[in-house]
């Protein structure tokens, strides 16, 4: 679930859910820590932000809709704690910073009131972002993990200031 902030001059916002996938490898220094890199990628059609005020190059507002197509692309360093219960289920915790790049396209703004759109400029940012989230851990077969649980990624500055995330993860021990 990402927050989207108005890409073009004026104001307004809508929250909408967004399709993600990353890839993360990870270094463990102990049973409890763990370093290591992320790539994740997320897209998002037809975001729909409703009852916006747009500042037109014409120097009038406009008040209605505008819709846009949402892509990223994020790189950044993580770490791990992982609380050693000595069981296969353990609490992990995992905090995150890098940077993202994000393109909003296809934006258009529909009028209140009108039959026609407006199409508004492409718009790309690379912004800072950092993030933290809380898993649960199950160890099996000495080699597989399965992790689930929630995360929240913040981003100053940006278009998308914030995004609530529930990941879901498999992986290997090697």
């Amino acid at each position: 679930m990402s927050h989207y902030d108005l890409p073009a001059s004026g104001s307004g916002s809508a929250t909408a859910y967004t399709g993600a996938i990353d890839l993360s490898a990870y270094y463990g220094l102990t049973n409890t820590w763990h370093v290591g890199g992320r790539i994740r990628g997320s897209i998002a059609s037809d975001v729909h932000l409703a009852d916006v005020r747009l500042n037109m190059p014409d120097g009038s507002v406009s008040t209605g809709d505008v819709y846009l197509d949402h892509r990223s692309v994020g790189l950044g360093a993580l770490a791990l704690y992982r609380l050693d219960t000595g069981l296969h289920l353990a609490p992990v915790l995992e905090v995150e910073a890098g940077f993202t790049s994000h393109q909003y396209r296809r934006i258009a703004h529909v009028p209140t009131g009108v039959a026609f759109t407006i199409p508004l400029s492409d718009v790309s940012e690379t912004v800072f972002h950092g993030g933290a989230a809380l898993l649960v851990e199950y160890r099996f077969g000495n080699r597989w993990i399965a992790a689930a649980g929630a995360g929240l990624q913040v981003e100053p500055g940006a278009r998308v200031p914030w995004s609530v995330n529930l990941p879901l993860r498999a992986g290997i021990v090697w």
